[in-house]
């Protein structure tokens, strides 16, 4: 006995495995780096602390021999039961408040907070008063546009012109 198959099989067939195909590729694209609370801790910390030796680089990036001792400083201090905060003041005592990529909102580092917005309010400021000050250079001219001269005011000003024009020597 032969057996017929839907003409439209072969496609919904095709399609399923289709969806199959695609959402094991995208199964395997979710990352399990096996990172658990502990390191991804560490990494955050890491990113936030600089190493002394390579200026603009966090421990978390540089390679300097330092940079890992402090990256194996970190990792220690946490299983300890060490906090965030306590690890950072850690370095902060042995390097200084340079040590961490955002510096401290006290003391003289508090300028590094406070200066940036300042700035910037001034710059907007500066701009609207010049932009307004462009527009009144343009409004007196704006006002003479529509002005009339009195026969009085007229003469004024052609005697003014004649007495410049006057003064020129003839040209070639």
């Amino acid at each position: 006995m032969r057996t017929t198959t839907h003409p439209g099989a072969a496609a919904t067939l095709g399609l399923c495995l289709s969806a199959v195909i695609a959402l094991a590729a995208a199964a395997s694209c979710v990352r399990d780096d096996g990172a658990g609370d502990l390191e991804r801790r560490a990494q955050e910390i890491n990113s936030t602390v600089m190493c002394p030796v390579c200026p603009g680089e966090s421990i978390d990036q540089s390679q300097n021999p330092l940079a890992e001792r402090m990256r194996g400083i970190v990792m220690d201090r946490l299983r300890a039961g060490w906090t965030e905060r306590q690890i950072k003041d850690h370095f902060v005592e042995s390097y200084g408040d340079s040590v961490l990529l955002s510096p401290p909102a006290r003391g003289i580092s508090l300028l590094a907070w406070i200066l940036p917005p300042v700035a910037a309010a001034a710059a907007v400021v500066g701009v609207v008063l010049a932009m307004r000050a462009m527009r009144r250079g343009r409004e007196p001219a704006e006002v003479l546009e529509g002005a009339e001269l009195t026969g009085d005011e007229y003469a004024e000003y052609a005697e003014r012109v004649e007495r410049a024009l006057g003064d020129r020597e003839p040209g070639p």
